[in-house]
Protein backbone atom coordinates (compact mmCIF):
# COMPACT_ATOMS: atom_id res chain seq x y z
CA UNK A 1 0.00 0.00 0.00
CA UNK A 2 2.56 2.52 0.98
CA UNK A 3 4.78 1.70 -2.95
CA UNK A 4 1.79 3.54 -4.92
CA UNK A 5 3.09 6.30 -6.55
CA UNK A 6 3.74 7.72 -9.67
CA UNK A 7 6.78 7.34 -11.93
CA UNK A 8 8.45 6.55 -15.04
CA UNK A 9 10.61 4.25 -14.49
CA UNK A 10 10.32 0.11 -14.06
CA UNK A 11 6.66 -1.40 -13.90
CA UNK A 12 5.46 1.52 -12.48
CA UNK A 13 5.08 3.02 -16.07
CA UNK A 14 2.10 0.93 -15.83
CA UNK A 15 1.14 2.29 -12.95
CA UNK A 16 -2.66 3.29 -13.95
CA UNK A 17 -3.34 0.07 -15.31
CA UNK A 18 -2.38 -2.22 -12.26
CA UNK A 19 -5.05 0.38 -10.08
CA UNK A 20 -7.87 0.02 -12.26
CA UNK A 21 -6.73 -3.86 -12.59
CA UNK A 22 -6.49 -4.18 -8.73
CA UNK A 23 -9.77 -2.34 -8.29
CA UNK A 24 -11.66 -4.91 -10.52
CA UNK A 25 -10.21 -7.86 -8.89
CA UNK A 26 -11.45 -7.21 -5.41
CA UNK A 27 -14.64 -5.80 -7.08
CA UNK A 28 -15.23 -8.76 -8.95
CA UNK A 29 -14.36 -11.09 -6.18
CA UNK A 30 -17.17 -8.80 -3.98
CA UNK A 31 -14.64 -8.33 -1.29
CA UNK A 32 -16.40 -5.85 0.45
CA UNK A 33 -18.77 -8.48 1.72
CA UNK A 34 -18.38 -11.03 4.02
CA UNK A 35 -19.18 -14.87 3.43
CA UNK A 36 -20.61 -16.51 5.97
CA UNK A 37 -19.13 -20.14 5.70
CA UNK A 38 -14.86 -18.62 5.47
CA UNK A 39 -13.18 -19.25 8.67
CA UNK A 40 -12.43 -15.58 10.46
CA UNK A 41 -8.72 -15.50 9.29
CA UNK A 42 -10.37 -15.95 5.56
CA UNK A 43 -13.26 -12.96 6.28
CA UNK A 44 -10.58 -11.03 7.78
CA UNK A 45 -7.93 -11.41 4.99
CA UNK A 46 -10.65 -10.37 2.39
CA UNK A 47 -11.33 -7.30 4.39
CA UNK A 48 -7.49 -6.22 5.00
CA UNK A 49 -7.50 -6.22 1.20
CA UNK A 50 -10.93 -4.56 0.48
CA UNK A 51 -10.13 -1.99 2.64
CA UNK A 52 -6.03 -1.79 1.60
CA UNK A 53 -7.40 -0.98 -1.92
CA UNK A 54 -9.75 1.60 -0.50
CA UNK A 55 -7.06 3.52 0.63
CA UNK A 56 -4.80 2.83 -2.64
CA UNK A 57 -7.97 4.31 -4.27
CA UNK A 58 -8.11 7.10 -2.75
CA UNK A 59 -4.68 8.41 -2.78
CA UNK A 60 -4.25 7.47 -6.55
CA UNK A 61 -7.48 9.75 -6.84
CA UNK A 62 -5.22 12.49 -5.14
CA UNK A 63 -2.10 12.19 -7.04
CA UNK A 64 -4.05 11.98 -10.10
CA UNK A 65 -6.46 14.35 -10.33
CA UNK A 66 -8.81 11.91 -10.21
CA UNK A 67 -12.38 11.00 -8.25
CA UNK A 68 -12.24 8.08 -6.24
CA UNK A 69 -13.68 4.56 -7.84
CA UNK A 70 -15.00 2.41 -4.80
CA UNK A 71 -17.77 4.40 -3.21
CA UNK A 72 -18.67 4.31 0.75
CA UNK A 73 -21.97 2.67 0.21
CA UNK A 74 -20.11 -0.35 -1.40
CA UNK A 75 -18.47 -1.32 2.16
CA UNK A 76 -20.78 0.76 4.25
CA UNK A 77 -21.89 -2.64 6.04
CA UNK A 78 -18.68 -4.07 6.05
CA UNK A 79 -16.33 -5.00 9.24
CA UNK A 80 -13.60 -2.32 9.16
CA UNK A 81 -9.95 -4.74 9.96
CA UNK A 82 -9.10 -5.53 13.20
CA UNK A 83 -5.78 -3.93 14.80
CA UNK A 84 -2.76 -5.17 13.72
CA UNK A 85 -1.60 -6.35 17.39
CA UNK A 86 -4.42 -9.07 17.07
CA UNK A 87 -4.23 -10.01 13.46
CA UNK A 88 0.16 -10.70 13.74
CA UNK A 89 -0.63 -12.89 17.12
CA UNK A 90 -0.64 -16.43 16.49
CA UNK A 91 -3.02 -19.17 16.42
CA UNK A 92 -6.41 -18.58 14.56
CA UNK A 93 -9.11 -15.26 15.14
CA UNK A 94 -11.95 -15.78 16.72
CA UNK A 95 -15.83 -14.34 16.66
CA UNK A 96 -15.70 -10.94 17.72
CA UNK A 97 -17.51 -11.73 20.57
CA UNK A 98 -14.93 -13.97 22.02
CA UNK A 99 -11.72 -12.55 21.58
CA UNK A 100 -10.71 -9.93 24.04
CA UNK A 101 -10.31 -6.37 22.96
CA UNK A 102 -11.64 -7.18 19.47
CA UNK A 103 -14.97 -5.21 18.61
CA UNK A 104 -16.72 -5.17 15.10
CA UNK A 105 -17.03 -2.06 13.34
CA UNK A 106 -17.91 -0.53 10.46
CA UNK A 107 -16.44 2.67 8.57
CA UNK A 108 -16.36 5.73 10.56
CA UNK A 109 -14.44 8.81 11.26
CA UNK A 110 -12.95 7.48 14.27
CA UNK A 111 -9.70 5.94 14.86
CA UNK A 112 -9.30 2.77 16.62
CA UNK A 113 -5.78 1.78 16.89
CA UNK A 114 -2.58 3.27 16.13
CA UNK A 115 -1.64 1.03 13.28
CA UNK A 116 -1.93 2.06 9.22
CA UNK A 117 -5.42 0.72 8.55
CA UNK A 118 -6.58 1.56 11.78
CA UNK A 119 -5.07 5.63 11.46
CA UNK A 120 -5.65 5.97 7.69
CA UNK A 121 -9.00 4.32 7.07
CA UNK A 122 -10.98 6.96 8.10
CA UNK A 123 -8.88 9.63 6.77
CA UNK A 124 -9.02 8.38 3.73
CA UNK A 125 -13.01 8.10 3.73
CA UNK A 126 -12.17 12.09 4.82
CA UNK A 127 -10.07 12.18 1.87
CA UNK A 128 -12.34 10.51 -0.44
CA UNK A 129 -15.19 13.53 0.81
CA UNK A 130 -13.01 16.45 -0.19
CA UNK A 131 -12.14 15.49 -3.26
CA UNK A 132 -16.16 15.39 -4.19
CA UNK A 133 -16.27 19.00 -2.56
CA UNK A 134 -13.06 20.01 -5.13
CA UNK A 135 -14.94 18.36 -7.52
CA UNK A 136 -18.38 20.28 -7.03
CA UNK A 137 -16.28 23.29 -6.62
CA UNK A 138 -14.93 22.62 -9.74
CA UNK A 139 -18.23 22.33 -11.68
CA UNK A 140 -20.00 24.99 -13.86
CA UNK A 141 -23.42 23.70 -12.44
CA UNK A 142 -22.91 22.97 -8.73
CA UNK A 143 -20.28 25.83 -7.82
CA UNK A 144 -22.97 28.58 -7.98
CA UNK A 145 -24.71 26.32 -5.10
CA UNK A 146 -22.83 28.74 -2.18
CA UNK A 147 -25.01 26.52 0.77
CA UNK A 148 -24.56 23.47 -0.62
CA UNK A 149 -20.66 24.18 -1.07
CA UNK A 150 -20.53 25.62 2.37
CA UNK A 151 -22.60 22.56 4.00
CA UNK A 152 -20.18 20.04 2.64
CA UNK A 153 -17.03 22.00 4.21
CA UNK A 154 -18.76 21.96 7.32
CA UNK A 155 -19.64 18.31 7.45
CA UNK A 156 -15.95 17.68 6.24
CA UNK A 157 -14.66 20.16 9.02
CA UNK A 158 -17.21 18.19 11.59
CA UNK A 159 -15.31 14.42 10.50
CA UNK A 160 -12.01 16.12 10.58
CA UNK A 161 -12.80 16.70 14.68
CA UNK A 162 -14.22 13.49 15.25
CA UNK A 163 -10.76 11.91 13.94
CA UNK A 164 -8.81 14.30 15.88
CA UNK A 165 -10.59 13.75 18.60
CA UNK A 166 -10.38 9.82 18.98
CA UNK A 167 -6.54 10.37 17.89
CA UNK A 168 -5.65 12.21 20.82
CA UNK A 169 -7.55 9.67 22.92
CA UNK A 170 -4.86 7.14 22.08
CA UNK A 171 -1.76 9.83 21.54
CA UNK A 172 -2.29 11.75 24.30
CA UNK A 173 -2.84 15.83 23.91
CA UNK A 174 0.70 16.87 24.40
CA UNK A 175 1.50 14.74 20.74
CA UNK A 176 0.17 17.47 19.02
CA UNK A 177 2.82 19.99 20.16
CA UNK A 178 4.94 18.47 17.55
CA UNK A 179 3.07 20.49 15.21
CA UNK A 180 4.45 23.40 16.92
CA UNK A 181 7.50 25.73 15.85
CA UNK A 182 8.77 25.55 18.67
CA UNK A 183 8.79 22.00 20.03
CA UNK A 184 11.94 19.95 19.36
CA UNK A 185 11.48 16.71 21.19
CA UNK A 186 8.63 14.51 20.79
CA UNK A 187 6.63 14.67 24.29
CA UNK A 188 5.36 10.96 23.81
CA UNK A 189 8.13 8.69 23.39
CA UNK A 190 5.66 5.16 23.15
CA UNK A 191 3.71 6.55 20.08
CA UNK A 192 4.43 4.49 16.91
CA UNK A 193 6.42 6.17 13.93
CA UNK A 194 2.87 5.31 11.84
CA UNK A 195 1.01 8.37 14.18
CA UNK A 196 3.26 10.73 13.07
CA UNK A 197 2.98 10.17 8.97
CA UNK A 198 -1.08 10.02 10.06
CA UNK A 199 -1.07 13.33 12.23
CA UNK A 200 0.91 14.67 8.91
CA UNK A 201 -1.77 13.60 6.73
CA UNK A 202 -4.53 14.85 9.52
CA UNK A 203 -2.90 18.42 9.01
CA UNK A 204 -3.32 17.74 4.66
CA UNK A 205 -6.35 17.46 4.84
CA UNK A 206 -7.16 21.18 5.81
CA UNK A 207 -5.00 22.28 3.31
CA UNK A 208 -6.82 20.45 0.66
CA UNK A 209 -10.02 21.40 1.88
CA UNK A 210 -8.94 25.17 2.28
CA UNK A 211 -6.73 25.73 -0.93
CA UNK A 212 -7.07 24.96 -4.14
CA UNK A 213 -4.93 21.84 -4.57
CA UNK A 214 -3.41 23.39 -8.10
CA UNK A 215 -0.16 25.02 -7.27
CA UNK A 216 -0.94 27.48 -10.37
CA UNK A 217 -4.61 28.57 -8.72
CA UNK A 218 -2.88 28.99 -5.86
CA UNK A 219 -0.37 30.60 -7.36
CA UNK A 220 -2.37 33.62 -9.35
CA UNK A 221 -5.71 33.63 -7.07
CA UNK A 222 -5.43 37.07 -5.46
CA UNK A 223 -8.95 36.23 -4.25
CA UNK A 224 -8.16 33.28 -2.35
CA UNK A 225 -4.55 34.79 -1.07
CA UNK A 226 -6.64 37.50 0.89
CA UNK A 227 -9.26 35.06 2.12
CA UNK A 228 -10.09 33.30 5.41
CA UNK A 229 -9.52 30.24 3.51
CA UNK A 230 -5.75 31.02 2.83
CA UNK A 231 -5.23 31.43 6.60
CA UNK A 232 -6.60 28.38 7.83
CA UNK A 233 -4.64 26.40 4.50
CA UNK A 234 -1.23 28.65 5.65
CA UNK A 235 -1.44 27.83 9.25
CA UNK A 236 -1.77 24.11 8.60
CA UNK A 237 0.59 24.01 6.26
CA UNK A 238 3.18 25.19 8.99
CA UNK A 239 1.90 22.38 11.45
CA UNK A 240 2.89 20.45 8.33
CA UNK A 241 6.57 21.12 8.02
CA UNK A 242 6.79 20.98 11.73
CA UNK A 243 5.41 17.58 11.87
CA UNK A 244 7.46 16.58 8.44
CA UNK A 245 10.85 17.43 10.57
CA UNK A 246 9.93 15.20 13.51
CA UNK A 247 9.33 12.42 10.95
CA UNK A 248 12.75 13.30 9.61
CA UNK A 249 14.03 12.15 13.01
CA UNK A 250 12.15 9.14 13.86
CA UNK A 251 12.75 7.53 10.39
CA UNK A 252 15.23 9.70 8.82
CA UNK A 253 14.93 7.86 5.85
CA UNK A 254 11.17 7.90 5.65
CA UNK A 255 11.41 4.07 5.19
CA UNK A 256 7.80 3.71 6.88
CA UNK A 257 5.86 5.09 3.78
CA UNK A 258 7.89 7.30 1.61
CA UNK A 259 5.93 7.18 -1.41
CA UNK A 260 2.58 7.33 0.50
CA UNK A 261 3.94 9.91 2.49
CA UNK A 262 4.68 12.25 -0.67
CA UNK A 263 1.81 12.91 -2.61
CA UNK A 264 0.47 14.72 0.92
CA UNK A 265 3.81 16.27 1.62
CA UNK A 266 3.78 18.29 -1.84
CA UNK A 267 0.56 19.35 -1.55
CA UNK A 268 1.46 20.80 2.19
CA UNK A 269 4.40 23.07 0.68
CA UNK A 270 3.01 24.28 -1.89
CA UNK A 271 2.11 27.18 -0.36
CA UNK A 272 5.91 28.17 1.06
CA UNK A 273 6.92 28.04 -2.26
CA UNK A 274 4.15 30.43 -3.49
CA UNK A 275 4.96 32.88 -0.32
CA UNK A 276 8.36 32.64 -1.05
CA UNK A 277 8.16 33.31 -4.63
CA UNK A 278 6.22 36.24 -4.45
CA UNK A 279 7.34 38.23 -1.75
CA UNK A 280 10.95 37.69 -2.35
CA UNK A 281 13.37 39.01 -0.17
CA UNK A 282 10.68 40.42 1.75
CA UNK A 283 10.05 36.70 3.06
CA UNK A 284 9.92 36.43 6.98
CA UNK A 285 11.94 33.73 8.52
CA UNK A 286 8.87 31.49 9.46
CA UNK A 287 8.38 31.04 5.60
CA UNK A 288 12.37 30.44 4.83
CA UNK A 289 12.29 27.89 8.11
CA UNK A 290 9.28 26.03 6.44
CA UNK A 291 10.95 26.31 2.68
CA UNK A 292 13.85 24.84 4.24
CA UNK A 293 12.02 21.98 6.22
CA UNK A 294 10.76 20.96 3.27
CA UNK A 295 13.71 21.07 1.03
CA UNK A 296 15.45 18.53 3.81
CA UNK A 297 12.35 16.49 3.39
CA UNK A 298 12.76 16.49 -0.68
CA UNK A 299 15.76 16.13 -0.39
CA UNK A 300 15.60 12.27 1.41
CA UNK A 301 12.70 11.94 -1.25
CA UNK A 302 14.93 12.26 -4.34
CA UNK A 303 18.02 10.10 -2.02
CA UNK A 304 15.29 7.06 -1.50
CA UNK A 305 13.35 7.31 -5.10
CA UNK A 306 14.41 9.39 -7.19
CA UNK A 307 11.26 10.62 -8.63
CA UNK A 308 10.92 13.36 -11.41
CA UNK A 309 8.25 15.42 -9.69
CA UNK A 310 10.53 15.37 -6.39
CA UNK A 311 13.43 16.70 -8.37
CA UNK A 312 11.63 18.99 -10.27
CA UNK A 313 10.36 20.46 -6.20
CA UNK A 314 13.30 20.58 -4.83
CA UNK A 315 15.16 22.27 -7.26
CA UNK A 316 12.76 24.72 -7.92
CA UNK A 317 12.07 25.48 -4.13
CA UNK A 318 16.44 25.29 -3.52
CA UNK A 319 16.88 28.04 -6.09
CA UNK A 320 13.99 30.30 -5.23
CA UNK A 321 15.09 30.20 -1.20
CA UNK A 322 19.32 30.84 -2.58
CA UNK A 323 17.88 33.75 -4.01
CA UNK A 324 16.04 35.16 -1.02
CA UNK A 325 18.49 34.20 1.22
CA UNK A 326 21.69 35.02 -0.60
CA UNK A 327 21.84 38.59 0.75
CA UNK A 328 20.09 39.00 3.33
CA UNK A 329 22.30 36.68 5.22
CA UNK A 330 24.62 34.46 3.08
CA UNK A 331 23.26 30.97 3.81
CA UNK A 332 22.82 28.87 1.12
CA UNK A 333 19.53 26.41 1.15
CA UNK A 334 20.23 23.13 2.54
CA UNK A 335 20.64 20.69 0.93
CA UNK A 336 23.06 17.97 1.60
CA UNK A 337 26.64 20.87 0.81
CA UNK A 338 25.42 20.99 -2.61
CA UNK A 339 26.63 23.44 -4.71
CA UNK A 340 24.51 23.02 -7.75
CA UNK A 341 23.72 26.02 -10.38
CA UNK A 342 20.63 26.21 -9.32
CA UNK A 343 21.82 27.73 -6.21
CA UNK A 344 22.88 30.70 -7.93
CA UNK A 345 19.25 31.29 -9.58
CA UNK A 346 17.45 34.81 -9.96
CA UNK A 347 13.68 35.65 -8.42
CA UNK A 348 10.78 33.84 -9.66
CA UNK A 349 8.29 36.25 -11.66
CA UNK A 350 6.50 33.20 -12.27
CA UNK A 351 6.26 29.61 -11.85
CA UNK A 352 8.57 27.18 -12.86
CA UNK A 353 7.69 25.78 -16.64
CA UNK A 354 8.74 22.20 -15.16
CA UNK A 355 5.96 22.90 -12.56
CA UNK A 356 3.37 23.11 -14.83
CA UNK A 357 3.23 19.49 -15.98
CA UNK A 358 2.33 19.20 -12.42
CA UNK A 359 -1.48 20.23 -12.16
CA UNK A 360 -4.69 19.99 -10.11
CA UNK A 361 -7.24 21.42 -12.47
CA UNK A 362 -10.18 20.16 -14.73
CA UNK A 363 -8.18 18.92 -17.39
CA UNK A 364 -5.24 17.91 -16.01
CA UNK A 365 -3.47 15.00 -14.21
CA UNK A 366 -1.70 15.48 -11.00
CA UNK A 367 1.24 14.19 -10.67
CA UNK A 368 0.77 11.62 -13.72
CA UNK A 369 2.48 13.20 -16.69
CA UNK A 370 1.72 10.82 -19.39
CA UNK A 371 -1.61 10.08 -21.41
CA UNK A 372 -4.11 8.87 -18.68
CA UNK A 373 -6.59 6.34 -20.88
Amino acid sequence: MTSIAPSERSVESSLQYWLIFLRFVVQKLELHKDVPDLSQDEKEERRRLWWATYIIDRHAALSFNGRPRITDNECLFLPTPRPDALWNQPGPLLPHGQQPGAHETLLSYHVGNLDMLGLFLPLSRILGEILEYRFLSDHSTFNTCHDLLNTVQTNILQHLRMWYQSFEALVGSEFRSIAEPDCHSCPVAEVPPVAYYGFHMYHCMFVLLHGPMDVVRMYQDLTWQSSADFLTAGEHAVACANVARHILRIDPQLSLMYRFFGTYFLQSSFIFLILAQKLGKQSDDLILRNCSINLQVLDMFVAATNMDYQRTFAKLLRRTLSFNMAESSGDVAPGHGQSAPELTGVPQSSLDPEMLRYRWAPGYTGLWVGPMN
